[in-house]
Formats: structure tokens, sequence, C-alpha cells
């Protein structure tokens, strides 16, 4: 399976697989790629098969259409045939004598009369040629090849099916080769190679979970996988000493005369089946369902289709009647409303789909959904909410007054009101990060600032901590723990003392005292600290301290007062939720700035079940009145005057 080309430029594809350059095309000649990509395909054979397990059980039931974006010379789409042997398959690419051997392959396979190759630019109208509806789209390294991915997962959503899947593959950004001399006598030659690919930005690494969540799609799932191509087999060695000559021509400039020649020595050595190489290279997959209620893709770049799609099916009402209106349809909201649905309490929920972990591609800590995608769990959240009869109403929450038993949300400037007895604020907080060049761009990948969260996916890496006010003891104990290279920077905070000096030394972290000015980055992945003083420190995480801004202007709207923290302010809350405000309960990060996911579920939980012992109290006190009313409708008896 191989990645399509991306517009009218001559074929710019990157060999399957482990990677390569396409733009190789024209240096090996249209044969030697193709047989690369074969050889590629072979190498990548478990990752399809994965892939395509996902996509069986994310369909349900066997597709009748199929479209490959960028079929190449036809192993997807050969796979694809064979997997599901009632569906048509499409494919698509633009090079002439690629799909030429895609129709070769669907002869040789024997599935010629359920395979049709077609030449199209996927930054053009490709889905025209293919008639809708479509149950899969398949699309394997090609995403990051176009001149605009967003409108190529724009046009997927339309060819969908409701309910129609599509499967998205990519290089994760990892690559390493073993043994480090290569079978050379130049020690780390492997980590040289590996380095200086990493600084010509190969191989890529693509993050579509937002993307696909902004082009509609729901329940987007990511998945891992490593491939790996030995020397001492006949296809690894062809392929690594194809992949070790492209390579060499593409980092010549960067490498020392003694590791061009390691590196000719070791592709002399596959050559002669004499290599003991292995080249390992990391590879996600993206499984995502096109909603069966779905609406037209976002128009706003904030708000995502997957919100859009849990609007209530009535529409927008002037005013919406609950007994409890939930504000924030995240972790902690959902939870919350889940729990007083299960007991029958009528609820709507105001979601302004801007959840805070959107940019983390997975969360962690989550007992049974380990990894999970933030936006899936929350569809899936969405989902269940309203299987119990949960209404979601898409919008912000813009003002709210009143009082128990009688408040008032107003729903994007009062466009839409919900009234309630009881106000649940699930409204998290915003991440107030360093203004540092980089940070943002990089938050929740490798700009990070909890061990629990993300700190497992750093581990054996070089992590710089980021103080702020004070010196950062805490997260250089907690991280040292994590790996043996962590370095504390200053960043302008007073000299450690000589109580904090002894512990950095005691755990072997180094103390930078330059500033950190910007961060170095390819794409959303670090590189760099870049300091002050124009030195690079080498990085691959940065731990940060950001102030967590939590949202409380509603709740100080209703007469309550924000609470400060060491971190931020906040709302005070009690362990069932309830705050100082009669009928107004908080959860989640409103009042726990540091639960993770799993906490704020369980937080959630606990003031869903909080707010129903209030209104369980609530009317039973008021049908012990209107008993005693009935019973002596003169009301309380009247002592005679003495």
């Amino acid at each position: 399976m191989h990645a399509s080309s991306p517009s009218s430029h001559e074929s710019r594809h990157d060999p399957v697989s482990l990677g390569g350059d396409r733009a190789s095309h024209a240096a090996h000649g249209a044969d030697d790629l193709a047989h690369h990509l074969d050889l590629g395909a072979a190498v990548a054979r478990p990752a399809t098969e994965a892939a395509l397990d996902a996509a069986a059980a994310a369909l349900g039931s066997e597709p009748a259409r199929i479209i490959d974006l960028g079929a190449g010379t036809g192993a997807g789409s050969v796979a694809l045939a064979r997997r599901f042997p009632n569906a048509r398959v499409d494919g698509i690419d633009i090079a002439p004598d690629l799909l030429d051997r895609l129709g070769s392959a669907a002869a040789a396979a024997g599935v010629a009369e359920r395979v049709t190759a077609h030449r199209a630019d996927l930054d053009g109208d490709w889905s025209s040629l293919i008639p809708a509806p479509v149950d899969l789209i398949w699309a394997s390294l090609s995403l990051h090849h176009v001149d605009d991915a967003q409108a190529v997962l724009r046009q997927a959503f339309a060819a969908l099916r409701p309910g129609g899947v599509i499967v998205v593959t990519e290089m994760n950004g990892t690559l390493a080769l073993e043994p480090q001399h290569l079978g050379s006598s130049v020690a780390g030659l492997g980590g040289r190679i590996v380095a200086e690919l990493e600084a010509a930005g190969y191989p890529p690494k693509a993050e579509w979970s937002h993307a696909l969540a902004a082009a509609g799609f729901a329940s987007v799932r990511r998945e891992e996988h490593t491939l790996a191509a030995a020397g001492d087999t006949v296809e690894g060695a062809c392929y690594l000493q194809h992949q070790l000559e492209s390579w060499r021509h593409r980092i010549a400039d960067g490498l020392s005369p003694a590791e061009t020649s390691g590196l000719e020595r070791a592709i002399a050595d596959l050559e002669a089946d004499d290599s003991t190489i292995v080249l390992s290279s990391g590879r996600a997959t993206w499984v995502a369902v096109r909603p069966a209620e779905a609406a037209a893709p976002a128009t706003e770049p904030h708000r995502s289709t997957a919100a859009n799609a849990d609007d209530s099916a009535q529409g927008r009402r002037a005013t919406v009647a609950a007994e409890v209106v939930v504000i924030g349809g995240g972790a902690a909201g959902l939870a919350a409303a889940i729990a007083l649905a299960r007991s029958r309490r009528r609820v709507v929920l105001i979601d302004a789909g801007e959840p805070r972990n959107a940019p983390a591609h997975a969360a962690h800590n989550v007992l049974g959904n380990e990894g999970i995608a933030p936006r899936e769990l929350l569809a899936r959240g969405r989902a269940e909410a309203r299987g119990y009869g949960v209404e979601i109403l898409r919008g912000e929450a813009t003002a709210a007054r009143g009082a128990i038993d009688d408040f008032t949300i107003d729903v994007d400037g009062g466009t839409s009101r919900v009234h309630a007895r009881r106000v649940i604020l699930a409204t998290g907080l915003i991440d107030a990060l360093p203004d540092i060049p980089g940070i943002r761009e990089a938050w929740g990948t490798s700009v990070l600032h909890c061990p629990f969260c993300h700190g497992w996916e750093v581990r054996d890496q070089r992590i710089g901590i980021l103080t702020r006010d004070e010196i950062a003891i805490h997260h250089a104990m907690l991280f040292r723990q994590l790996s043996d290279d962590v370095t504390l920077f200053l960043q302008g905070a007073a000299e450690p003392t000589p109580e904090q000096s002894e512990q950095l030394a005691a755990l072997h972290v180094r103390v930078v005292r330059s500033p950190v000015v910007s961060l170095v980055l390819d794409g959303r992945r670090l590189q760099a600290a870049a300091l002050d003083d124009g030195q690079r420190y080498g990085l691959d995480a940065l731990v940060v301290a950001p102030r967590f801004e939590v949202r409380t202007e509603l709740f100080e709207s209703l007469g309550g007062a924000a609470v400060p923290t060491p971190w931020g302010r906040q709302v005070a809350a009690d362990a069932r939720g309830t705050t100082a405000v009669p009928g107004v309960f908080a959860a989640g990060n409103a009042s726990e700035q540091m639960a993770m996911v799993a906490a704020a579920m369980a937080s959630g939980v606990a003031t869903g079940s909080g707010v129903h012992g209030s209104l369980a109290s609530a009317d039973l006190e008021a049908e012990v009145q209107a008993r005693r009313t009935i019973s002596d409708p003169r009301g309380p008896s009247v002592p005679p005057l003495s």
C-alpha cells in the first residue's frame, strides 16, 4: 500500500512502509520505484492486516464499495478485495505506470473483476469518479502528500454513507537502525543516519485525529504499530538496500567520509546477503466513522461537526426546561449527566465542543480505555448520555442568573435558554502556557505538564523541565523516575538554595541558567530548546507548569466567589460538588485543577449523585408539605388565647 501522488506534479511518492523519498521516482525509474513499493508493502503486511481488522470491526457489516486513496502498485487494493470478497474496490492514483501495475496485481490475485483503477489527483475532484455512497475509504501513506488534506477529508466525508468508515495510515516519526555499527567499523553509524534524516524532516510525523473530527468524523481511534525489515531475509535485504541507497544520496552532505564509507559497506553487505541490519519504523492508524446522523462538516475552525451532530433532534428551541443543566461536555460533565439520567432526571448538557485535552492524541490511566483518543472517548460518552435521554445542546453558555429551583442559562448570547432547578458547572479550565514560541504548537505532544498523563510516552528520552516561580524539585523528582536524562531550566527563577542544589545533584539533574527563548520543532515534535545565549539544547520533551485558568465567570454571576490556589483560581466545592451557592454544583477541573480524565469522571459521577440527592430531598420535603396541607386544609393549629 503506498501513498498517492499529491497533485499535478510529477509523482512525489514515498516508498511504502518504512519510508523513502518518492522524489526518487526519477532517480530509480518507474520499474525500480514499483519494485521498492512492492517490497515495502510486504514489510508493512502485519500493520495492513491490523488496519483491515480495525476497519472490519468499525464497519460491523460487509462493505459493498471501497475507495483506496493512493493505490499505487495495488497492494492495498488487492488486500482490501481479498479481505472483503463481496466489495468493489476503486483504486485512485495519479501515476499511470503505477496504475498499470495495480491492474496487473489485481489480475494476478484473481480479483480483477472487482478492482478498478482511476487516474485522479487527490487535490482534485476524485470522488466524482466513484458512485456514491461508499462504505469504506482507505488512505495509506497518502494524506501527508496532498496540498489540502482537510479538503480531501471533507470530500471523503461526503462520499461515505452515514456509518461509513475511513482508515488513515501514516508514519509516526520514529525510526531506528540496529546494530548501531551496521556491520561496519563505525560506532553509532545507525544513530547518525537517523539523526541526519530527522534533521532533513524524515520520517514525517502526522496527527490526523483533530483533522478527522474537524471534517465531521466521530469515534476516532488511533493505533500504533512497529514495522521491521531484517537484512537476513530476502525481502528485507532487498528493501534495506534500496532504502539505504536512497538515504545515502539524501544525507550525503551531513556524513563524514568515515560514516559514508561505513554506509557503503552496509549496503554492500546487504547486496551480498551477509547482513544482520534491522530497520524499524513506527506506523499509526486512525479509524473514524461518519456519524449516522451527520451534519455538514464544520465551517467554524474551532468547532467540529462531531459536536454539531449532537444538537437536539428538535433543533434549537427558545427555552428548554430541565431539572438539571450541566455546563460542559467533557469527561466530568458527561459522567454527571449520565449519573443523573440513570436516576430518571431530566438533564440538558450544554457543550461548546472545545475539550481541554483536544491537543493530546491519547488519554491515559482510563481503565479499560488506555490510550483512547480524547475525542473518541467523548463521542462514546455523548452516545451513552443520549441513550439515557440526556439532551445535548451545542453552544456556549454565555450568561447565568437565578437561584435554587429557578436558574436560567443563556446559550450563545440568548439564542437559546435553559431553565433548570440545579446547575452543574463542568466548565473545565484553560491552560495558560508560558509565552515562548513553540510551546503552544507542541502542547499535548512533546510539551507536557503531568508525569502521570504522558510521562510513560517520554520515558528514556531527553526531558527538560521549565521552572516557573520556584525551583521545580517536585517535577524533577517525578520525571527523573522516567528518564536518566533530565535537565532543569531555571528560566529566570532564583538560584537554587544549597538544599535544592544538593537534591538536584542527588537526582543527577543538570541545571541550565540561560533562559529558553524558543523551541525548535519538527511539526509538533520537539527537537531542541533555543537559549538566550545562542545555544541549542537537544530535547525530546519539555515539562512546563502552566497556570490553570478555571472558567469562573458563570459561577461569579450566580453569586459565587472563586478561590485562589498556587496554580490559579477555581470553584470551591466539596466531594459531592456542593458549592457555597445553593443549587449550584461543580465537577472536574472546575473544582479540581489537578484532576486527570479518570478523576474528572469520578468527580462527575459523585456530583451527579449529589445533585440527585439534593433534588430528592427537596422533592420529599415538598411531598411532605403537600400531604400536610391535604390532611389539614386549615393549616397548622393555633393555640387558644390565654
